[in-house]
């Protein structure tokens, strides 16, 4: 059985925008686009730099440090500037609260 994490209500973030939030030890995106929720971790592979404020269109999301782009479902990367993958976790909302899984 997997043990999911609250970690907002779904109201608190807006379409179109993302907000990391510490779940366990580690700092999670939490992606609201195209009304789909994700959750990816909150470090670009990259330059090890904080993907939050990065700009998202359809499921990619650009590192806002260097434009990194990784994609929201896999986490798999987009392009030439990185060739590692950012972890995704498991995403659900329940009653209006989005909660994550670790995998724990």
């Amino acid at each position: 059985m997997t043990d999911y994490h609250a970690v907002a209500a779904l109201d608190d973030i807006a379409e179109g925008s993302n907000r990391a939030f510490k779940v366990g030890d580690l700092s999670v995106l939490i992606c609201r686009q195209a009304g789909e929720v994700f959750a990816i971790e909150n470090n670009c592979t990259h330059a090890l730099q904080a993907l939050e404020g990065g700009k998202m269109r359809g499921d990619k999301l650009f590192c806002p440090a260097h434009g990194a782009c990784f994609n929201l479902r896999t986490g798999q990367p987009i392009g030439t500037v990185t060739r590692k993958p950012v972890r995704t976790f498991p995403v659900r909302v329940t009653d209006g609260t989005i909660e994550v899984s670790l995998g724990d």
